[in-house]
């Protein structure tokens, strides 16, 4: 059989071509044709009638810009950034927030009935943020050569190139404002900003994180080596807000934050964040959400979907640095957390001593392989389950011996609305229904929503 060969494209780059926008794909694209040649156009809407050009013509489908939108959809809006659709930070800003609650809501709802078919759950409203802006709580700003020093940027969109930054109204500000206090002394070190094409120089890169309830602040300086001229200007720093400075050296290939190795320079090696009543520490290199409210959300949901009793045990797996084994401990009778990353384990181990906590047990593992150890006299047999696996998804053995032990709920935490539906797809092979389903928004301006899941066995 010959292969199958693709009719060439019926534009060409260069070309100036009208456009009816049909749908939103992935990131900051839209959907249109063109005699049935899909063309992704970024910054445009459903509904809208632009005049385009295009930017590539591959066989399966082409790229086009926006020279001018004819039929505006009711949905757009001025968007707040100057830099939007230079820097890949953002995606939606073009669009007003209730519809981007809409679209996040609509696009879980689609990859569940993609995976599930019939037996899809209705997705409830998407749960917004505070605000539609400020809300990111970490920042991670790529250093560019200037005049007068380092200069803060940030990955282009679809390429690791830098677009020099003047502002990002999607960062809490307080955060913002530290970044830019620290590249100042960087500046004033005289040390050599990092190049990606040659390896050569040491500045790469600075990321704050900051805590909403605390005001505790990391800091955060990427080099390719250690930067002992850093430390005179720690007490600067400390006044400028930072509450923890460290070093982390970085030799990888561009696109990696952060290399293998931090040095805390001043400050303790943890801050605290408070989220509710649970206190949470978190080191500068560990994995937290990056909208505090966003992951108070999660709880919430974790916590109402599972309705733990004071008898019951609790597996939290991909526990991560306690999110939800430190609420559900204090309701609970014992909460086993396991966890792959020694880094997230030591946050948690540092949480449960935070909180008094004397019924957690956190072990050190992959998910599925440790969850073998439950029900056999080493791990009690769990009553209840969360799990929040990595954007790929869980394990697949992972699900099967999850729903094998038969935990009477379990509530799924998912960053990717596709690995959600793989997800729900094998927990009902094994004998569990999704029941609901929630959005939530951790990132406005983005396309990016997490939803958490209610799983219950099904019926027989």
């Amino acid at each position: 059989m010959s292969p199958q060969r693709h009719a060439p494209a019926p534009v060409r780059r260069g070309d100036h071509v009208t456009l009816a926008i049909e749908a939103l794909a992935d990131g900051p694209d839209a959907l249109a044709r063109i005699d049935g040649y899909v063309v992704l156009v970024p910054g445009v809407l459903p509904g809208e009638r632009v005049r385009a050009e295009i930017t590539s013509a591959a066989r399966k489908f082409g790229r086009a810009r926006v020279l001018q939108v004819d039929r505006r959809a009711a949905e757009r809006t001025e968007p707040r950034c100057r830099h939007f659709l230079q820097c890949g930070g953002c995606h939606w800003q073009h669009a007003d927030y209730a519809s981007q609650l809409r679209f996040k809501q609509q696009r879980v709802q689609k990859e569940l009935a993609f995976a599930l078919g019939e037996q899809a759950p209705a997705v409830a409203d998407c749960v917004p943020a505070p605000a539609p802006y400020g809300q990111r709580h970490k920042v991670a700003l790529q250093l560019l050569p200037g005049e007068r020093g380092p200069r803060m940027a940030l990955h282009r969109l679809r390429d690791l190139s830098l677009v020099p930054l003047q502002e990002c109204p999607a960062v809490a500000a307080p955060a913002l404002q530290l970044a830019r206090a620290a590249i100042a002394v960087l500046g004033a070190l005289r040390l050599p900003v990092f190049d990606a094409e040659t390896g050569d120089g040491m500045l790469r890169s600075v990321l704050v994180r900051r805590a909403a309830a605390t005001g505790q602040s990391h800091l955060v300086v990427v080099a390719t080596d250690d930067l002992p001229e850093l430390l005179p200007h720690c007490a600067a720093l400390q006044e400028a807000g930072a509450t923890t400075i460290s070093v982390n050296v970085n030799r990888e290939p561009t696109g990696r934050l952060l290399g293998a190795r931090t040095t805390v320079l001043a400050g303790p090696p943890r801050i605290d964040e408070r989220i509710g009543d649970t206190t949470y520490c978190i080191a500068p290199d560990a994995f937290f959400q990056t909208s505090p409210a966003g992951a108070g959300e999660l709880v919430r949901l974790v916590r109402d979907f599972l309705q733990p009793r004071a008898t019951d045990t609790v597996a939290d797996l991909y526990c991560g640095g306690g999110l939800f084994a430190l609420p559900l401990a204090q309701r609970a009778a014992t909460v086993v957390g396991v966890e792959e990353s020694p880094v997230a384990l030591a946050d948690a181990e540092a949480g449960v001593r935070r909180n008094r906590l004397h019924n957690v047990r956190l072990v050190r593992g992959a998910v599925e392989q440790v969850l073998e150890r439950f029900g056999s006299g080493d791990l009690p047999r769990p009553d209840l389950a969360v799990l929040d696996p990595p954007r790929a998804g869980a394990a697949p053995a992972a699900v099967r011996r999850l729903s094998a032990l038969g935990p009477r709920r379990i509530a799924h935490v998912a960053c990717d609305p596709g690995a959600l539906g793989r997800d729900l797809r094998a927990f009902a092979e094994c004998g569990y229904r999704a029941e609901r389903v929630v959005p939530v928004d951790m990132f406005p301006q983005t396309w990016h929503v997490e939803a958490v899941a209610l799983l219950a066995r099904a019926p027989a």
